[in-house]
């Protein structure tokens, strides 16, 4: 019985510095946080001067006017981009046409000049157009992991001669166009 109650109390020595070693006298968790900016960039780059020279041979040509880069870094917003006349002319609202401008810079009433504008994607080599003259709206920015993003080019289109595109009913004079470039997020 001496054995036992020996071996109890080397076994309890053993065991009460093992206890009291495994004591915790705090815990605490420290929270950590981190944020990204959301980052959106829409750049438009318009050929400088564009100036057309409106004749019979521009019937049914198409030209470069504008260069577009867009980037953005989050993956749950959907980008629009709608391009649309600035102002009103006598074939209607939201069509695309050059204005004869009188003297003082403002519609003299002439004929005006419809033409295409056409969006194309070189990312996804994708295109937009209307063929009724009329805004153009796209989603913009191809998906790839947390971002997205596009490049594309603006082209204007005359109508053709078998369009029934005739410049030489149209009144002498300086004509313009003017494009409205929109991009939204939904």
């Amino acid at each position: 019985m001496r054995r036992l109650v020996l071996s109890c109390i080397v076994i309890g020595i053993l065991i009460v510095p093992t206890l009291s070693a495994q004591r915790n006298l705090f815990s605490e968790t420290i929270p950590l946080q981190g944020h990204i900016e959301l980052q959106e960039r829409f750049s438009l780059e318009v050929k400088p001067r564009v100036f057309f020279v409106l004749n019979q041979d521009m019937a049914g040509t198409t030209h470069e006017i504008a260069t577009y880069q867009f980037f953005s870094n989050s993956p749950e917003v959907a980008y629009q981009m709608k391009l649309s006349p600035s102002y009103v002319t006598q074939l209607g609202e939201g069509v695309f046409a050059f204005r004869n401008i009188g003297t003082t810079g403002g519609d003299s009433g002439g004929q005006p000049i419809p033409f295409k504008l056409s969006v194309v994607s070189q990312v996804h080599d994708s295109s937009s157009t209307n063929d009724a003259f009329r805004a153009v709206q796209k989603a913009i920015g191809l998906r790839d992991g947390s971002r997205s993003e596009e490049k594309g080019t603006i082209f204007v289109t005359f109508p053709s001669q078998s369009d029934g595109f005739n410049l030489q009913s149209f009144t002498f004079g300086t004509y313009e166009a003017s494009i409205a470039v929109e991009v939204s997020a939904d």
